[in-house]
């Protein structure tokens, strides 16, 4: 019997070791492969994500109403659900097209602000420069030379290959509309049978695991459907409560674009660590457009409240929800952002909490 094991064991390192070298010397192969899977299993992995994201307010809404209708039915239930799932994903449309309907019409007002006044900004900017260079020859010489026409056509082609970009990334959102729809059918599937797949996924495990194994494993997936949850909703609550703050201030010091920009810092807020930075520089190009010295206090006045939401009203209102230390917190943005982008920011921190959680758990079991 030992013999046999043995054997077992030394049969599974020589194919762990030939798949491995294989792996590495054809690594463009792996790649192509793993492309290939990805791109077929995306709608469902979508699928997954979105069911996950309306299962936190359709569970508040299954939960109110059933509160209301304690002795409801088996049929009565169901209807509940689907009326629970329709109203979370009507407000989850709502809110991504109020979104949108608030910042993208400010940031093409303000592209086009900022082509018709290029050659205001170019004629600024050298009579400035003259004022104060009256000691320096070579830089009134150069500045004689600017061509301010092509200075404007570059500026314009600049801000074309953005649109460019922009206009790319669009349509290559349209061309997933078939993935999307999949993944939506996909995930109301999974919403309305949540308690049956919990079940199958249950016996699944226990039929191919040991019992240690499947409940450890059961116990793995509970910890991280918490922590995901806790971590999107702790996220929304806090991004909900800055651009609250963000809209009201800007108003009381009449800086333009108000409500646009206050929306703009509770989406980009979502992500941790950078997000607000990027909400503040987004911010500020939209209102230098319309009056520079505005920018400068909008800039000053999201610091400040950046600083009062942070050590104030967050630690109060949300606490520690994921328990995740501040140094992995960068860390797991930083290599979310490096792999995934900002799908990457927004999971990476989630994602670190259950590693360091089951890697703490380990070691405090251990000694």
């Amino acid at each position: 019997m030992d013999n046999k094991n043995e054997l077992k064991k030394w049969f599974i390192l020589i194919f762990v070791f030939l798949v491995g070298y294989w792996i590495i010397n054809n690594m463009n192969e792996v790649g192509r492969i793993i492309n290939y899977l990805v791109n077929i299993a995306f709608p469902f992995i979508l699928g997954g994500c979105l069911a996950f994201i309306i299962n936190i307010p359709m569970g508040f809404f299954e939960k109110k109403i059933r509160r209301k209708n304690k002795n409801t039915k088996k049929q009565n239930r169901k209807l509940i659900r689907i009326l629970s799932m329709i109203l979370a994903i009507t407000i989850i449309i709502l809110i991504i097209t109020l979104v949108i309907n608030l910042i993208i019409p400010r940031l093409i007002e303000v592209v086009n602000l900022l082509i018709e006044n290029i050659p205001y900004y170019i004629e600024k900017v050298t009579n400035f420069a003259r004022e104060h260079s009256e000691n320096m020859p070579n830089i009134n010489e150069m500045l004689n030379n600017v061509n301010k026409e092509e200075v404007k056509n570059q500026v314009i082609s600049l801000i074309l290959n953005l649109l460019s970009s922009s206009i790319s990334l669009v349509s290559n959102l349209i061309s997933g509309i078939a993935n999307f729809f999949i993944a939506i059918v996909f995930a109301i599937y999974i919403l309305i049978d949540k308690e049956k797949l919990k079940m199958q996924v249950k016996k699944l495990l226990n039929v191919y695991l040991s019992e240690d194994k499947a409940n450890r494993l059961i116990e793995i997936g509970r910890m991280s459907r918490n922590t995901f949850k806790s971590f999107f909703t702790v996220q929304c609550l806090e991004a909900t409560i800055l651009g609250t703050l963000c809209i009201i201030g800007m108003l009381i010091l009449r800086i333009p674009y108000a409500m646009s920009i206050g929306v703009l810092i509770g989406v980009t807020a979502l992500i941790p660590v950078v997000g607000a930075f990027i909400g503040i520089a987004i911010g500020a190009v939209l209102i230098v457009a319309v009056n520079p010295l505005k920018a400068i206090t909008f800039i000053i006045f999201v610091i400040i409240l950046q600083q009062i939401e942070g050590n104030l009203i967050y630690p109060k209102v949300v606490g520690n929800s994921v328990g995740l230390p501040g140094i992995w917190v960068l860390f797991a943005v930083t290599v979310g952002a490096s792999l995934a982008g900002v799908v990457g920011m927004l999971i990476g921190v989630p994602t670190m909490t259950i590693i360091y959680n089951i890697l703490r758990k380990k070691v405090n079991t251990q000694y």
